[in-house]
């Protein structure tokens, strides 16, 4: 039933049951009483609690939204906000979620959403800014596009730089087994675990405004028995203590890496080793620094850096980084790094601990225990600013006087001069000298000393050591042109190039303290010390020396460079630049033997029982003995040697061979006199006794013995369009063929390279004679200046590190190993030096 009223021009139908239903209402409230009490007890509760998860976006120009949604109590009818969201963003009324993707840049502002229903609001608010869209980045390269791995040894960190900002590295296909990607860096690094085909891996960089990619191509070849770990097979560059480990590192090899190893200084051993790429300075090749302090090392990498554990080697994290400088901390507890962008501190772990910004790309700074001093920074170029790691807060000292010129090397002091006048400041920026020296060249400063190393001035080349506010040298040192001056710790080294000699100042008493040492090593490069007592010294050779045994039995770190590889049936020797010559059966592989005598160079017979080894000379005049020695292997009988020295108008031995039966030995002997030098040349039996065959060339030539030694094929002089050679039989000649001879295949055949000539001397070929110089064969090899025989038609060339086919001229094994140009076949095996390793592998 309807009910129809009128109400000005507003007509209306209500339901009877309505009309009831509120006079009942209105009944029982002016009864005053009923459950109700007071009456109104269908009254509806406002929502409360209005959250939401994200209350500060930060959204991107064309970058949507992930919804976010708020939780609420109680029930609402619609949502609304104020003010109006930025461009491209919405709120839903009905369930409050805000999305959207971006259209325009806005700045950061607080926007209320309410939340209501007819019981009344609750809100909240939520800060909302919109950044410029972000760049895809772009030139994204890899110092290293192409990885030659071997199953079990670590590579060379590959850390890639790029252009823009990256949120994640993905790589496809996945690396070989042992090798990772690291999503923040884009670093390859890791161990081999098994043998991978050659593969190009795309590597991806994404944030989000798109992505850039490169290609690297990784193959991973099977493993070497590695026969000796050298240390280091170049000159060693750098030298530093850590607690127990000491850090070396050598200089730029052939494949244009650095070697680095850390060692425990107690028993000498290698607790990890690794290569290291380098960069190109004004078109120069340089290696990148290391440092170690406390228990932390840091190896520098193209556009980044490796920090590890000093205690055992292992990695502790990848820094990406393409700062101007960085410094270890001197108690290892963080690293620091100056760009033209700013200046960052990161615990060894990679967390960022600091970020400043400002221009610190040309600062000098000290990184102490828990601060980093800073001068030449943004703060200003007379003043030190200061940092604390724990903060980030930083402070400023007073004013200084002159130009910054170095810290102290333990940090506690500077030094600034303006010509010769020189100021010393505490690291608090408090004057404690002002003095006028006579020069400021290599102006340094440790402990409670200055000095300077006047290297241009001769005579004398003056170290000049003063106290601190002193004029008046408390020490002068007269060194050499070739002095090198390296302050570690408390003391100074000086190290004479070439010389087997070398100095360590000690400053650690009241007086500068001088003591000189001989040493079993010449051309010392580097040198680390911990006190006037604790010391170590390295070569250009990879030698690592401990100060402490020098007026003793020397004690190595590491056995430097390998001179000369020898091979026979069953046993190879290695000659190495620490003065022992180790023979093994590489199979195995299984140490046989060490002899005492510093060779250059080593032969064996066929069957290895003959060794024949020349005393090293490589140093020059600083190695005089010019000895050659012949062993009976195993036992190590000195059998017979020839005695010779290097010195005017007497001969002494510049090269030797040896015939595969042992039995008869070839040396060139030179011999200088004043009007020039003479050589001449004889065969004689290993045991000694009367010369077989001699002549005089006029220039240096190998002499070329026939297996069972009773032939000699000689050539007059360097290979060149005119050579010719003669072959000897039991001392007589018997024939003679054109060209420069390499060596006998066998009793029967004699290798002899052709040559034309021209603006330069170009190899035409080769040629096998027999021994009556009847030409025997015209094989298609490439120029060999040496080889030795692996088959009856494979020939092995330790220069290329290849074994050649006499029938195809063809390569049918190389390594793919790097290779210093030293090696031997030894029966189914080829030994060789590679990087920092002997290594053996089947052919």
């Amino acid at each position: 039933m309807w009910i129809t009223y009128s109400k000005s021009k507003t007509r209306s139908r209500t339901p009877i049951s309505a009309i009831l239903i509120v006079s009942l209402g209105l009944v029982q409230g002016c009864g005053g009483g009923g459950s109700n009490g007071g009456g109104g007890g269908n009254t509806i509760q406002p929502p409360s609690n209005l959250t939401y998860p994200l209350s500060t976006i930060t959204a991107t120009v064309g970058a949507a939204l992930s919804a976010d949604t708020p939780t609420v109590t109680g029930t609402v009818d619609s949502y609304t906000v104020s003010p109006t969201f930025p461009s491209g963003l919405s709120l839903s009324s009905s369930t409050g979620a805000i999305s959207g993707t971006p259209t325009a840049v806005a700045a950061q502002a607080t926007y209320t959403v309410t939340a209501k229903n007819s019981g009344g609001p609750t809100t909240a608010t939520v800060q909302i800014a919109v950044n410029a869209a972000v760049a895809a980045p772009s030139n994204l390269v890899y110092p290293q596009t192409t990885i030659a791995a071997t199953v079990g040894t670590a590579i060379t960190t590959d850390i890639p730089s790029t252009t823009g900002t990256v949120d994640s590295y993905t790589v496809s296909p996945t690396l070989p087994s042992g090798l990772s990607l690291s999503s923040s860096t884009g670093a390859i690094s890791g161990t081999p675990t098994a043998v991978a085909a050659s593969a190009i891996y795309v590597v991806t960089a994404k944030n989000s405004g798109g992505s850039t990619t490169a290609q690297v191509t990784i193959a991973v070849n099977k493993a070497s028995t590695v026969l000796l770990e050298l240390g280091h097979a170049s000159a060693v560059q750098f030298l530093q203590f850590g607690n127990s480990r000491v850090l070396s590192q050598d200089d730029v090899g052939s494949s244009f890496t650095t070697h680095w190893v850390l060692w425990d200084y107690t028993s000498a051993a290698i607790v990890a080793q690794g290569d290291q790429g380098t960069i190109s300075v004004g078109g120069l090749i340089t290696r990148l620094p290391v440092d170690i302090e406390g228990n932390t090392v840091v190896i520098d990498m193209p556009n980044g850096l490796e920090v590890r554990s000093a205690l055992d080697g292992h990695v502790l994290s990848t820094i990406a980084s393409s700062s101007s400088w960085w410094k270890l901390a001197s108690d290892g507890s963080f690293i620091c790094a100056g760009s033209k962008h700013g200046l960052l501190v990161w615990a060894p772990t990679g967390q960022v601990l600091v970020s400043k910004s400002g221009d610190y790309s040309a600062a000098m700074s000290f990184a102490a225990p828990g601060e980093v001093r800073v001068a030449l920074g943004p703060a200003g170029q007379n003043v030190i600013e200061t940092i604390s790691t724990a903060t980030g807060n930083s402070s400023v000292g007073s004013t200084f006087s002159g130009q910054f010129n170095s810290w102290f090397v333990d940090g506690e002091r500077f030094l600034t001069n303006v010509s010769n006048t020189v100021w010393v400041y505490s690291k608090t920026s408090v004057q404690e000298a002002l003095v006028s020296l006579p020069t400021t060249e290599n102006l340094t400063g440790q402990g409670n000393w200055v000095w300077t190393f006047n290297a241009s001035l001769f005579p004398g080349y003056p170290l000049n050591i003063y106290a601190i506010g002193s004029s008046s040298p408390a020490a002068t040192y007269n060194l050499t042109v070739d002095e090198k001056v390296i302050p570690s710790g408390m003391t100074i080294g000086a190290l004479t190039f070439g010389s087997p000699s070398m100095s360590v100042i000690d400053l650690s008493g009241p007086s500068p303290a001088k003591a000189d040492y001989n040493l079993p090593i010449a051309y010392t490069t580097a040198y680390a010390a911990v006190s006037g007592s604790q010391w170590l010294a390295a070569n250009t050779h990879g030698v690592l020396l401990d100060g402490k045994t020098v007026s003793g039995t020397p004690r190595y770190f590491g056995l430097g460079k390998a001179w000369s590889i020898a091979g026979s049936a069953s046993r190879a020797a290695v000659a190495t630049a620490t003065g022992s010559i180790l023979y093994f059966d590489p199979s195995g592989p299984t140490l046989q033997g060490t002899i005492g005598f510093s060779s250059s160079n080593v032969e064996l017979s066929s069957d290895g029982a003959v060794l024949a080894a020349a005393a090293n000379d490589t140093d020059a005049q600083y190695e005089t003995d010019r000895t050659q020695k012949i062993f009976s292997l195993p036992t190590q009988t000195l059998t017979h040697a020839w005695s010779y020295s290097f010195q005017y108008q007497t001969p002494f031995l510049v090269a030797f061979s040896l015939s595969r039966s042992g039995t008869i030995l070839g040396q060139v002997l030179l011999n200088l006199v004043n009007n020039g030098s003479a050589y001449s040349r004889q065969a004689t039996a290993t045991t000694g006794g009367s010369t077989i065959w001699s002549d005089m060339p006029p220039n240096q030539a190998p002499i070329q013995l026939s297996p069972d030694g009773t032939l000699v094929a000689v050539s007059g002089g360097p290979p060149d369009a005119n050579s010719a050679t003669n072959i000897y039989k039991n001392g007589v000649l018997v024939a003679a063929v054109p060209g420069w001879a390499v060596g006998w295949i066998d009793n029967s055949q004699l290798l002899v390279n052709s040559y034309t000539s021209g603006r330069q001397l170009v190899y035409a070929g080769s040629t096998i004679y027999d021994p009556t110089g009847a030409k025997v064969a015209t094989p298609p090899l490439p120029e060999l200046r040496e080889f030795q025989v692996a088959t009856s038609d494979w020939i092995y060339s330790a220069q290329q590190n290849t074994i050649y086919s006499l029938t195809t001229g063809a390569a049918v094994w190389t390594s793919p190993n790097p290779s210093a140009g030293i090696g031997a076949v030894s029966g189914s095996n080829i030994v060789f030096e590679s990087g920092s390793r002997v290594l053996v592998e089947s052919y």
